[in-house]
């Protein structure tokens, strides 16, 4: 079943109030110097062709979650295996992220994740309408779930430091019905990062909980965790390597229904094409852990377009 118009033009409206709002800020921080809080040298312009030594400043800069740099990262996770039937389910992250200089000493980090979902249907194949045949489930439904705003406070640390952020997150009410929580959710985030040498590794975790919106029984009220380690490690010519499994846990679902655990790995490629940086992401996770119903895995494909932030360090 398609989305109605309505929803459709909300989505819509989303995808390109993503795009604008990045490329606002981006153009506005080049010409605004301030300080970061990372330790990597300064990537080349968009205009002129990176340096190797330029090109992975630039790589580790864009796996930096709280570096000098704003993007627009669009993610697409091919799920399979999910619900009922074993069906694909496909969702597309658009993921904003601005940094804001407050004072020489302290950035301001704000990233919101926008999930377009398309969801097939959870009904039995038996009971598919016939323009759809059982072979091929009931079709399915495209929205947007329910939208995160994620905020960290990020000193300037001296060279070789610990890199840290933290700060509030919000979640919203999902834009198509049964698409996400009707809930308004709260909570904190942070992470923690080292760049020594070619590597970038830390961690990032976030905890939340109903704040307003709707009552619901326990397993549908929110209070869920995350914690993403990850671990990249840079070669020449922008290439890399990562693992950056994302850990979650539904405190209120029932007994082992708690926990999703993927593993798995991701080759990353960062360079200017077209004058212009951006980064490509090909990688597949596996759920060794994970509720029923809930994907058996997924393949990841992610392009990003990256503008670093022209600021003292």
């Amino acid at each position: 079943m398609l989305t109605r118009p309505r929803e459709f033009a909300s989505l819509v409206g989303a995808v390109a109030l993503a795009l604008v709002v990045a490329t606002a800020f981006a153009a506005r921080a080049d010409d605004n110097p301030g300080t970061a809080g990372s330790t990597a040298a300064t990537p080349a312009s968009a205009a002129s062709q990176p340096t190797e030594a330029q090109l992975q400043a630039l790589a580790k800069e864009a796996q930096n979650p709280v570096g000098n740099i704003a993007s627009v990262p669009f993610q697409n996770n091919f799920n399979y295996s999910a619900g009922p039937n074993l069906l694909p389910l496909y969702n597309l992250n658009i993921q904003p992220v601005i940094p804001v200089m407050l004072s020489p000493k302290m950035n301001l980090i704000e990233r919101a994740i926008v999930p377009i979902i398309n969801q097939p249907s959870s009904l039995p194949p038996a009971f598919c309408p016939p323009q759809f045949g059982s072979q091929f489930g009931c079709g399915s439904q495209l929205g947007i779930g329910s939208i995160q705003l994620q905020s960290y406070f990020a000193p300037k640390v001296a060279p070789n430091s610990l890199i840290w952020g933290v700060g509030p997150l919000f979640q919203f009410p999902a834009v198509t019905k049964n698409f996400g929580s009707n809930q308004v959710g709260g909570g904190i985030n942070a992470v923690g990062l080292v760049m020594p040498g070619p590597w970038v590794m830390g961690a990032l975790v976030a905890q939340q909980w109903r704040i307003a919106g709707p009552s619901a029984p326990p397993a549908q009220t929110i209070n869920s965790f995350l914690v993403q380690p990850f671990i990249n490690y840079n070669f020449k010519h922008g290439w890399a390597l990562s693992e950056a499994p994302s850990i979650t846990s539904n405190w209120n679902a029932p007994g082992n229904q708690k926990w999703t655990v993927p593993i798995g790995l991701a080759v990353v490629q960062t360079n200017t094409w077209f004058k212009l940086p951006m980064s490509f992401q090909l990688a597949y996770y596996g759920n060794i852990v994970r509720p029923n119903f809930s994907p058996y895995g997924q393949i990841r494909f992610q392009w990003a377009l990256i503008w670093p932030v022209k600021r003292g360090r």
